[in-house]
């Protein structure tokens, strides 16, 4: 190769196109970078060496993936949010805590739900730690709505009250999460919360509603299989609505009473909760998710079938193992075949679809969730102030959320009630309730019995009513018991809509007003029987309304029995009701700490010479007139309750 210079070149060396001399001068260039490069290295080093250990510590948490979530700062503003949300909600927390212990086979569940739910949190660490959190400000929105949806329900006496109370709390936690770790995060945690909700005892009117066609279903359900049964042991099965009779080999009659068996479909809440956490702990697909949690009522069903059939399999053998705590280990041990038909179904729908195993998200930078932001004081700010607001507006309004129990003078109870009057008399024993009846009822206090007419007129036979009366306190949230719906749920066909028949009572005994009520009014009172009453001729109080007083009425329709009337009022906190509602706006007012009502209800049966809602009313008010005197001495005196004379021990009892 030629070293000649062409013209004009004054600069030394190569051509500038000599491929060789080009890659001598690149690697040249190189050299120097890489000895800079090795002197910046040795410098960083010796910085390192010389760093103190406090700030050797501070670099590496700032490396870390949970940098920034256990810092004291944030562990200290998260102890005080939870602090500030459970003072908020804590009313809530233990009625949800009495409710679940007085009804373990019930709502015993709801104590294992948040324990589900953080390990339904810890199933998704992972993807949470893929996420990016960052504070969210429109997360206060449902925080705020929870708590106002709280607040709204805690001082207005509106039916389901604690359930939708409920749903403010898991609405309320969820807003927190929005809050605090922002949408991208919060959307791996939507699942979990929601599934607090069951965890929340749903409203008795509600499941009354669901469950009592459900019944029906499954007396025919268990009908059929002990049916087939029956064949093969050589008994028979008799069903009449809601009533299995068993007929054994030697023609002895068993009844099994299925709404007293299965108490409202129970535990169908605990089936379907049990679903949702299988649905969610083994499906990975949405689809599946859905199909699991749909079949949950339909394994409820089909579980409280065999219940049924298994209960009146052991009245052959005992009747009173159909009876008691049998029939609640019975559905106990049944949610074992329960798990397991989940379980099948999701191992079926694994079958269906070859899915690939699930690969670990990578962690797009370090989780911090914004607990030492402005936003989580602000939050924490909101919660304190509510529960701080709330707490004041109790003590300084004299507002009474929590109701206190109240009884008769000397404990009287139902059962003193006389058994005959000037016009009527009580045929055959009171009625006792069996224990799942009870349990049902709510209430230990009560009396049923038939009364009939004394002296009829000449040319028509005695007319015969039953009635039946029981008194409930310190229940906010219960629904009374009524025929429209229990009576559906016994089998009975409904024949005839509620309709208030006015009751013309005698007032000829009355005592003109000598003392007021609550709010001011007059109230009339009576004297008791003094011949029948066990208290003879004593003054009593009668409730206020008495004048307008109606009785509720509605027709249904017994298999091979006829048709039938019932017909009920209330009297809560001294006044007169004629439907639940109302007696949660009587009985449950925020000026008063104590709260009752009594149900009085006229059944009038085939043969009773009742034959319309109109003649319930009448005969209704003959007796009602008669025994209304000793009714009210076995409920509180309002009169005296409201001038704060009774309880004689409500100091006491407000101090506890």
């Amino acid at each position: 190769m030629s070293n000649d210079r062409p013209s004009g070149w004054s600069g030394p060396g190569l051509w500038p196109i000599d491929p060789c001399g080009l890659v001598e001068r690149v690697q040249a260039d190189m050299r120097t970078v890489l000895r800079g490069v090795r002197r910046g290295e040795r410098h960083r080093n010796i910085n390192t060496m010389t760093t103190a250990p406090a700030q050797q510590g501070a670099v590496a948490a700032a490396q870390s993936p949970t940098a920034g979530a256990l810092s004291p700062a944030s562990i200290a503003i998260a102890a005080m949010t939870a602090v500030a949300f459970i003072g908020l909600f804590f009313r809530w927390f233990g009625k949800q805590s009495e409710f679940s212990l007085a009804k373990l086979e019930d709502w015993g569940h709801a104590f294992f739900v948040p324990a589900i739910t953080a390990y339904l949190i810890w199933q998704r660490r992972q993807q949470i730690a893929a996420t990016s959190p960052s504070v969210f400000l429109p997360g206060l929105i449902p925080v705020l709505l929870g708590i106002a949806v709280y607040l709204q329900y805690s001082y207005a006496p509106i039916p389901g009250t604690h359930m939708i109370q409920g749903f403010a709390v898991v609405l309320a936690v969820f807003g927190i999460g929005l809050t605090l770790l922002g949408p991208d995060t919060s959307r791996f945690l939507a699942l979990p919360i929601a599934f607090l909700a069951f965890g929340v005892t749903i409203s008795e009117m509600i499941m009354l509603t669901i469950t009592w066609p459900m019944q029906l279903i499954a007396s025919q359900g268990a009908h059929v299989l002990l049916g087939v049964l029956g064949l093969l042991a050589g008994f028979q099965v008799d069903v009449d609505g809601n009533i299995l009779t068993i007929i054994n080999s030697q023609g002895e009659e068993f009844p099994l009473n299925v709404a007293q068996a299965c108490s409202g479909m129970r535990m169908v809440v605990a089936f379907v909760a049990l679903g949702a956490t299988v649905a969610l702990l083994s499906c990975r697909l949405w689809w599946q998710r859905i199909a699991v949690f749909l079949l949950a009522v339909p394994i409820a069903l089909i579980m409280n079938i065999l219940r049924v059939a298994v209960l009146g399999l052991l009245t052959l053998r005992n009747p009173d193992l159909a009876q008691g705590e049998a029939h609640t280990l019975i559905g106990t041990l049944l949610l074992i075949p329960g798990l397991g038909f989940f379980l099948g179904v999701v191992w079926i729908l694994n079958k269906v679809v070859d899915l690939p195993k699930p690969v670990a998200p990578t962690p797009t930078r370090p989780f911090r969730p914004g607990l030492a932001k402005p936003t989580a004081a602000v939050l924490l700010a909101v919660l304190s102030v509510c529960a701080l607001g709330m707490g004041w507006s109790i003590r300084t309004l004299g507002i009474h959320l929590d109701k206190l129990p109240i009884y008769a003078p000397e404990g009287r109870t139902l059962g003193t009630v006389p058994r005959e009057t000037e016009s009527w008399r009580a045929v055959g024993p009171d009625k006792i309730e069996t224990a799942e009846v009870l349990e049902e009822l709510g209430t230990q206090n009560y009396v049923t019995r038939v009364y009939v007419e004394k002296n009829p007129p000449e040319g028509r036979p005695p007319r015969s009513v039953e009635l039946h009366a029981a008194y409930y306190t310190d229940q906010i949230d219960t629904v009374p018991h009524v025929p429209e719906r229990c009576f559906v749920g016994g089998g009975l066909q409904r024949t005839a809509e509620s309709t208030v028949m006015p009751m013309q009572l005698d007032r000829s005994g009355w005592i003109p007003p000598g003392a007021v009520g609550a709010l001011g009014e007059p109230v009339m009172a009576a004297r008791t029987s003094t011949k029948w009453s066990p208290a003879r001729g004593a003054r009593v109080n009668l409730p206020r309304g008495i004048d307008d007083i109606g009785l509720r009425t509605s027709g249904y329709s017994i298999p091979r029995m006829g048709e039938i009337y019932a017909g009920y009022f209330f009297i809560a906190n001294g006044a007169i009701a004629t439907s639940a509602e109302q007696v949660r706006l009587l009985a449950f007012d925020l000026s008063n700490d104590y709260a009752y009502y009594l149900k009085v209800q006229f059944n009038a049966a085939a043969g009773s010479q009742i034959d319309s809602p109109e003649e319930l009313a009448e005969v209704s008010a003959d007796l009602l007139s008669e025994l209304l005197p000793d009714l009210m001495r076995c409920v509180p005196d309002w009169v005296e309750v409201s001038a704060g004379r009774y309880p004689p021990d409500r100091d006491d009892q407000q101090a506890r």
